[in-house]
């Protein structure tokens, strides 16, 4: 499972526990932040960070994934 955390502006923010297999869209500013955190022994691990822009699917087709494990 890996846990979603997205911020933005305006008090904007987002948080999700992902299950394996489990799809997950949402709305953000595009603006806002994307942190993709995974489960390990020792608690949360930050297995990504990138902008909402990267991953937006508004204009461009998706060529890239992040799966819970």
């Amino acid at each position: 499972m890996v846990v979603v955390k997205c911020v933005g502006k305006h008090h904007f923010y987002l948080e999700k526990v992902v299950m394996p297999k489990e799809l997950f869209w949402f709305e953000a500013p595009r603006e806002a932040r994307l942190e993709l955190w995974k489960m390990s022994p020792q608690g949360q691990m930050l297995d990504i960070r990138a902008n909402v822009s990267d991953y937006s699917i508004e204009n461009d087709p998706i060529t890239e994934s992040a799966y819970a494990s």
